[in-house]
Order: structure tokens, then sequence, then C-alpha cells
């Protein structure tokens, strides 16, 4: 009896991983940030859309979403900075079929970006638009000022 059942598990072991499987097979991966639409500064309880460009990389991948973090500054209490990454999928299978038309799209981050607190003067985005060749991020910086200025100015928060 227990040869037989050995033999079923050995058995069971040799088909049970198939390498020649062909099943989806999605990846992701991170792609450019070319630029992105804010506003001049935010109101506490606003909500505001942001919309962010993306280079596609190729007509193969598909949008999947942005992946975000927000900590404070190191140096400075009074700038709360976000980290922000445009992610696509793709079948890498298919990878013959793709060319690099150098699509770009645009999409909403969020839909009601809201900031809840005051506490911070600046909102500082760093949206990922590269890799150097130690492997580190690049990024495009954009601050966004917290509260409607007390003149009425028009100046243009620094990038």
């Amino acid at each position: 009896m227990k040869k037989i059942l050995l033999i079923l598990i050995l058995a069971l072991g040799f088909t049970a991983c198939n390498i020649d499987d062909d099943g989806p097979s999605i990846s992701y991966n991170y792609v450019e940030i070319l630029d992105a639409t804010l506003p001049q500064y935010f109101v506490v309880d606003e909500e505001y859309k942001i919309d962010i460009t993306y280079d596609l990389g190729s007509e193969c991948n598909t949008f999947n979403n942005f992946e975000y973090s927000g900590r404070r500054h190191q140096e400075h209490d009074s700038i709360y900075e976000f980290y922000v990454n445009a992610v696509v999928a793709y079948d890498p299978r298919n990878i013959e079929n793709c060319t690099d038309t150098g699509l770009t799209e645009t999409k909403n981050w969020t839909e009601d970006f809201k900031l809840n607190s005051d506490q911070y003067d600046v909102i500082r985005f760093n949206f990922l638009s590269g890799r150097k060749n130690d492997g580190t991020g690049e990024y495009l910086t954009k601050d966004v000022l917290v509260g409607a200025p007390d003149d009425q100015e028009t100046e243009e928060p620094t990038e």
C-alpha cells in the first residue's frame, strides 16, 4: 500500500508542474510621467482634479493605476510630499506584436483630491519621470501652495 501511495504522489508531483503553461501572464511596469495639471493653490476641504499625462510606452500597454505615497518633508515641517507613479499592465509574451509609437495618455489621478488640513504651507508632488543610471528615480516636482494667496497676485508656485 505504501508503494502505491508513493507512486501516486510522485506521479502527481511530475504532472502538477507544467513549464509549458500558456495561461495568462500579466506584468506591471512604471512608465514615465510627462506632465501634471495642478491648481495654483489648494484650499482646505475643496475638491480638485489632477490630470497626469504619461508615456504609455507601447500600444500593448494598458493603464492600470496610479500608485502614491505621502510623507512630511524630512527637512521642512511645512512641506508635505506626495510621490506618484503611473503603472501600466502588459502581456510580456506578446511583445513581438507591440511597437513603441510614442503614445501618451492623460488620466485623472483622483476624482476628488481633497486636502483635509492646513497643517502644511506647501504640498509637493514628485511624479516619477524616469530612472537614473544607478536605478534611482528621477522626478518631475511641482509645488502647490496651501490656502488662497492673501493678496490677489497670480504668483506661480515654484517647481
